[in-house]
């Protein structure tokens, strides 16, 4: 009986030692997520940005142009 006992107390054991292994695993995993996602959302705020400084001096571009034409100087 004591055999037994020893054998279910090893198998608890492993297995103790699995789900500690399991949850290091995943709790790594998961702080890699979220380093991915804070870059993949830091990349697009520094897109969204981009867009607009492009809208902006395109914007720009034109009412240059068309001040020039409207002044005679193109």
């Amino acid at each position: 009986m004591s055999d037994i006992h020893r054998t279910d107390r090893l198998k608890m054991m492993r297995s103790q030692y699995e789900n500690t292994r399991l949850k290091s695993t995943l709790a790594e995993r998961n702080q890699q997520l979220h380093t991915t996602e804070q870059q993949l959302t830091n990349t697009q705020i520094n897109y969204k940005h981009a867009c607009k400084n492009t809208r902006m001096l395109m914007v720009f571009c034109v009412l240059l142009i068309a001040v020039m034409s409207l002044g005679g100087v193109a």
